[in-house]
Order: structure tokens, then sequence, then C-alpha cells
């Protein structure tokens, strides 16, 4: 997902109406559920169902992907995972003018951590749950165009975002300390590639991470799960915590998987600053500040 646009527009048949009378035709066992509110992320809408339930459709034609592959690959891999995530209760297939498959899900409580960010107390747990995803893929997972690929490939934007996020500076007046943002950047580069590809969730950003107070409460919306390197999603944790979370992180995560190194630090952290100059050119205000915050966990903050 990128943070440099505005999300496409959905499908306009997409509805409370719409919705409800899918369910009734398709899975009239859920039709006495209310049908709550509607929240819109940037690939798939959801609406409540009920107190435990959510109708998850896919907002356009290339989202359709994205649900198939949550709806296929995650069954099978949370079954090993210790953390709150998404189950799939039933699927749904086109009608009343809705052109594509959608589900239900179960809902998980919870504020998304991109507006009550994780406590640094927390940084333990998301470093197991992390060990938990983060088996070896197999030759048929998912490549995602943004995150399955080698450092070097990122250079060029990232480059190019630290330079206008240094130059239009945080909604706070915060400014990008470019000398070690570039010492950062570099390190990443010079770091030795990663040897192993495994699952990963691919956008652990804290709009898809749950927050109870500051607690870790759960990952949600797996469309972009991916074989990647084990430090893209370390280092986006610098988006949901401080820095001292983010310790806890590598910590937890090194005595579950015995991965982490200088090398595979220095990559987590060039993942974070890649993804944190991307979400600090949203013009969405909640995802500036996440990003500024994200900057500031790196220490890129002057």
């Amino acid at each position: 997902m990128s943070f440099d646009t505005v999300p496409p527009p959905a499908h306009p048949s997409i509805s409370h109406e719409t919705v409800a009378r899918l369910l009734q035709d398709q899975h009239p066992g859920y039709g006495a559920l209310e049908l709550g509110p509607r929240f819109d992320g940037w690939d798939c809408a959801m609406f409540r169902l009920g107190d435990g339930l959510a109708a998850r459709l896919p907002r356009t034609e290339a989202a359709v992907t994205f649900l198939q592959t949550e709806m296929h690959w995650v069954p099978q891999l949370s079954r090993a995972w210790g953390f709150p995530s998404p189950e799939f209760t039933a699927h749904g297939q086109p009608g009343h003018g809705y052109p594509w498959p959608w589900a239900v899900i179960t809902w998980i409580p919870g504020d998304t951590a991109d507006e009550v960010p994780l406590l640094a107390d927390a940084g333990a747990d998301v470093g197991r749950a992390l060990a938990q995803v983060h088996v070896e893929a197999p030759g048929d997972a998912p490549f995602n165009i943004e995150q399955s690929i080698p450092m070097a490939d990122r250079g060029e934007k990232t480059l190019e975002r630290v330079l206008r996020a240094h130059h239009d500076g945080g909604p706070h007046g915060e400014r990008i300390d470019l000398d070690a943002a570039m010492t950062l950047w570099e390190a990443a580069l010079a770091a030795p590639p990663n040897t192993e590809w495994v699952w990963s969730h691919a956008d652990l950003h804290g709009a898809n991470v749950l927050s109870h107070e500051g607690a870790f409460g759960g990952i949600f919306d797996w469309g972009s799960m991916a074989m990647c390197d084990p430090a893209v999603d370390v280092g986006f944790t610098h988006s949901l915590m401080p820095a001292a979370g983010v310790d806890a992180v590598l910590a937890a995560y090194d005595r579950e998987t015995g991965r982490v190194d200088d090398a595979f630090v220095a990559r987590a952290r060039g993942i974070g600053l890649s993804k944190a100059v991307g979400m600090a050119l949203s013009p969405r205000e909640v995802t500036q500040k996440m990003a500024w915050r994200t900057l500031d966990a790196l220490g890129l903050v002057r």
C-alpha cells in the first residue's frame, strides 16, 4: 500500500443496503445481526456485523487478490499463532451489483496503533508474535512488489522521499537529521542481505495493528502477506512504538529465532526509514504523525 496518493475510489455498489442483501441471500444465518458502521481501508471496506463479526468487501478489482490471499493462507498459518488475528467464518460471491468475492470475518476489538500507539512494554509481545509469523515461506508464497525486494531496489525512491520529507518537515515543525538519515541508509545498503525468506505480514504499520490502551491487541489486514526478509516486519515496528519498545521487539524476537545480528538490525532500520518517509507524504494527518513518530523512534528527528 502506498501512502503518497489518496486511496482509489470504492466500487459504487458498496453500501449497507448491498451488504444486507448479500448476507440475506447467501448467508441468511447472519441476516438477523445488526449491520453496523462502515470502515474503509485502502483495499477493503468493512461493515460491523453484530458484536463479533464484520463483512469484508474489496473496494477495487485490484484488491480482490489481497482478499483471496488472506482467505487462502491465513487459515492455514494462523493455527500456530498465539495472538489475535481475523478468522474467516463465511465466503461470499458477487451479487446485487457487487462484482467480486467477499467474506465475513471475526471482529478484533481495539484501537489501531496509528491512533493509539503501543507502549514500549508491548515490544516483547510484538517480538514473540512476529517470531510465530516468520516461518519458512514456500515457493508459491506471494511476492510483494514493495517488500519482497532487495534493499538496493528501494534506494532511488527512498532517497527521493527522504529529501522531500526533510524539505517539507513534520506536522509540528519536526525536521529530519539528514546526515543521520543518510548514514542509516548507507548502513542498510551495506549490510549483508538476508539468506532466508519467511512468511511476513509485509504491511505492519500502525493502521494494521491493534492497541488496547498501548498494549498489543493483535494484527489484521493480511492481504499484503508475502515471502520477505524477516527484517521487513521488524523494521515496520518503528511505526508502532518508541525506540525502547523496538529494542524489546528485537530482544524477544532474537530469543525466539536467533536471527538478530548487526546486519539484521541495519536492514530493519533501513526498512523503517523507507516506510516512514513514504508515510510522511500521506495527505492523512494521522499517517503523517505516525511517520514522524517512526522517524523519532529511529533517532532521526531534530
